[in-house]
């Protein structure tokens, strides 16, 4: 057996020994659980279970687990990808901001019309619009 608690009021986990509010669970389903967390799911206690979750399906509100609506979970999934996707940017954007500098130092032509810093230019406007999509 095992049990799951907090000895401190703030950090839950797993433990051989029993102790005052904690949680008995099995050998087969404290397995079970690590694996779900394995697999990118957060282990929570929830109406007096240990469950483990998705990270957009609950949000910890004063201390306690609380399941979100569909909506709520939308929102917090949408949140995650847009977070997501301006680090993409970003990172897009400090590697682009290098081929400019190149561009700068060895002018020269990407196609018969197109400088390479027009290039890289046209491609930093576009990823600020999205960013500036995610972001507002």
């Amino acid at each position: 057996m095992k049990y799951y608690g907090t000895k401190n009021n703030q950090d839950y986990g797993f433990y051989e020994e029993n102790f005052e509010n904690a949680i008995e669970i099995t050998d087969e389903y404290w397995i079970n659980l690590l694996n779900e967390q394995n697999n990118g799911k957060i282990i929570i206690l929830y109406n007096n279970n240990v469950i483990a979750a998705d990270k957009t399906q609950y949000s910890k509100e004063n201390g306690v687990w609380k399941k979100l609506t569909d909506e709520e979970s939308s929102v917090k999934q949408l949140k995650i990808q847009n977070a997501i996707r301006i680090k993409e940017i970003q990172d897009e954007l400090d590697e682009i901001d290098k081929k400019r500098i190149r561009a700068l130092a060895e002018p020269s032509l990407k196609d018969e019309d197109t400088t390479w810093l027009e290039y890289y230019n046209s491609q930093i406007t576009e990823l600020r619009t999205e960013l500036n999509s995610i972001t507002d």
